[in-house]
C-alpha cells in the first residue's frame, strides 16, 4: 500500500468529489462513504448500542413515576375454612377478589437523579463511539479511494511509456534498414518494450486489485465494473497546503472535536455520577403507597349476601408511607463507594491517556505534513531535471549519437522521478487532509 497502517488509520473522508453525473458503476468518494454509513455492520452494531443507552436513560427517568399493579384471584375451599365473617365453618366455599396498588418513590438519597445524569453521559459516550466508528470506516474508504487514484496515475505513466517505446522501436527498425544501426539495436528495443509492457500489466493489475479492495470494503455483492470518479487532486492539494499551520493550535481545536476525547470525557463524568449513586445507599428512602382491594364470598348450602352488598361491605382502601433506614448491610455500600472512587481514577487516567495520544498523533501528523510538502517540492524539481535530461538523451538517440543504454538510463531516471512525484503528491494530500481531520474542518465538495 501507499501508506503505512498508522497513517491509514488517521485519514478521514476527504477528496469529496464534485457533484458529477455518474453511471451505476462509477462512484464518488462521498457516495462510497454514504453507502458504508447505511450498510456497514460495525456501524449498525454501534447504533444499537446507542439505542440501548437511550432506553436505559428513558427507564431511569420513568422510575420517578408511580407504578400501578392489579391482581385478580379465585379460590375454592372444601371442608373447614374461614368464612367471610372470619369464623371457621365446616362448609364448602368460594371467594373472588381483585386489588389495585401503587407505589411512588419520594426520596431515594438522590439515587434516581444521579442515575439519570449517569445515563445521560452514557448516551453521549455511545454517540461518540458511533461517531468514531463512522470516522474509522470513512478513513479506510478514503485511503482505499486514494490508493485507486495513485495506481491509476502509475498505470497512465506505464501506458505512455509503451507508446514511447513503440515509437523508438520503429525508429530503430528504420535505422537498421538504412544501415545506420546494427540489428542488435532492434533486439534491445524489443526487449525494452517487452519490459515496459510487463510493467504496464503489473500497474493495471494493481489498479484492478485496488478497485476490488474498495468494493469489498463497501461489502458490495457485485465488484465487476466497479469504478470511481476522480476528484481534482491538484486543487485539493493547494487548499491543503494552506492548512499546515501550528501543531499546538491544531491540538487545541481537536480537543473539542474528536469523538475519542468526547467518549472519554463522557465516561469520566458518568463515573462521578456513579459515585453519587453508590453514596445514596447511606441515605434513608421514603416512598408512598396506596392500594384498593375487594372481594366476593360464596358459601354453598347457605344464604349469601348479594354481589353489590358484598362489594360495598368488603372494600378496603390503604394509604402507606414507608421509610427505610439503612443500619448495617455488611459494608456493601462502603465497598461500592470505594469501587466507584477507583473507577473515577481509572476514567480520569483514560481521559489523560486519550489526550496525550491525541497530542502525539497531531505532532506526528504536523511534521509528516511538513516533510511531505518538502518532499513534493523536491520531487517536482527532480522531475523537471530528469525530463530535460531525457529529452537530450532522446534527441541524441534518435540522431544516432547515443547508445540505447544511455537512452534507457535517462528514461529510467525520468520514470523513477515521475513515480516519486506521484507518490509525493498523494502523500501530501493525505497528510494535509489528516490535519483537516484533526481541526474538524468540513470536507470539500
Amino acid at each position: 500500500m501507499l501508506f503505512n497502517s498508522k497513517g491509514i488509520s488517521l485519514i478521514v473522508g476527504f477528496l469529496i468529489a464534485s457533484q458529477l453525473s455518474y453511471s451505476q458503476e462509477k462512484w464518488t468518494l462521498q457516495q462510497c462513504i454514504d453507502y458504508a454509513m447505511s450498510h456497514n455492520i460495525q456501524i449498525k452494531q454501534k447504533t444499537i448500542d446507542k439505542e440501548s443507552a437511550e432506553i436505559q436513560l428513558h427507564t431511569s427517568k420513568m422510575s420517578r413515576l408511580p407504578d400501578l399493579n392489579g391482581g385478580v384471584s379465585q379460590s375454592f375451599d372444601f371442608g373447614r375454612s374461614l368464612s367471610r365473617d372470619n369464623v371457621i365453618v365446616d362448609n364448602n366455599s368460594a371467594s373472588s377478589g381483585f386489588s389495585l396498588s401503587s407505589n411512588t418513590p419520594l426520596f431515594t438519597g438522590f439515587r434516581i437523579t444521579n442515575q439519570i445524569k449517569a445515563n445521560e453521559w452514557s448516551v453521549k459516550a455511545a454517540m461518540a463511539d458511533l461517531d468514531k466508528v463512522k470516522e474509522d470506516i470513512s478513513l479506510n474508504i478514503a485511503s482505499s479511494f486514494l490508493q485507486i487514484l495513485y495506481n491509476r496515475e502509475i498505470y497512465k505513466v506505464a501506458k505512455e511509456q509503451i507508446t514511447l517505446n513503440k515509437e523508438l522501436l520503429d525508429r530503430a527498425k528504420e535505422r537498421v534498414k538504412a544501415g545506420s544501426a546494427a540489428e542488435s539495436e532492434v533486439s534491445e528495443a524489443n526487449a525494452t518494450l517487452a519490459v515496459k509492457e510487463s510493467d504496464s500489466t503489473t500497474a493495471y493489475t494493481n489498479l484492478q486489485l485496488s478497485l476490488v479492495d474498495l468494493a469489498q470494503l463497501l461489502e458490495l455483492d457485485q465488484v465487476k465494473d466497479f469504478d470511481v470518479i476522480e476528484p481534482q487532486i491538484d486543487s485539493l492539494m493547494l487548499v491543503g497546503l494552506s492548512n499546515i499551520t501550528d501543531a499546538e493550535l491544531i491540538f487545541n481545536q481537536a480537543l473539542g472535536a474528536r469523538p475519542s476525547v468526547k467518549a472519554a470525557e463522557s465516561r469520566f463524568e458518568q463515573s462521578r455520577n456513579n459515585l453519587a449513586i453508590a453514596r445514596s445507599g447511606y441515605f434513608p428512602s421514603l416512598s408512598f403507597g396506596a392500594s384498593y382491594s375487594n372481594g366476593y364470598y360464596h358459601t354453598y348450602n347457605s344464604i349469601n349476601p348479594s354481589l353489590s352488598d358484598q362489594l360495598n361491605q368488603n372494600s378496603r382502601r390503604t394509604l402507606v408511607f414507608s421509610l427505610s433506614i439503612p443500619i448495617f448491610n455488611r459494608f456493601e455500600t462502603k465497598d461500592q463507594v470505594k469501587q466507584a472512587k477507583n473507577n473515577i481514577i481509572q476514567q480520569q487516567l483514560a481521559l489523560e491517556s486519550v489526550k496525550k495520544t491525541l497530542r502525539k498523533d497531531i505532532q506526528q501528523a504536523y511534521y509528516n505534513a511538513v516533510a511531505s510538502r518538502d518532499k513534493y517540492n523536491a520531487s517536482r524539481k527532480s522531475v523537471e531535471a530528469s525530463q530535460v535530461a531525457f529529452r537530450f538523451a532522446y534527441d541524441k538517440y534518435s540522431a544516432g549519437k547515443a547508445t540505447s543504454y544511455e537512452y534507457n538510463e535517462a528514461n529510467n531516471r525520468r520514470l523513477k522521478a515521475l513515480s516519486e512525484e506521484i507518490q509525493a503528491k498523494y502523500e501530501l494530500v493525505f497528510r494535509c487532509k489528516i490535519l483537516d481531520f484533526y481541526m474538524g474542518k468540513p470536507w470539500l465538495n
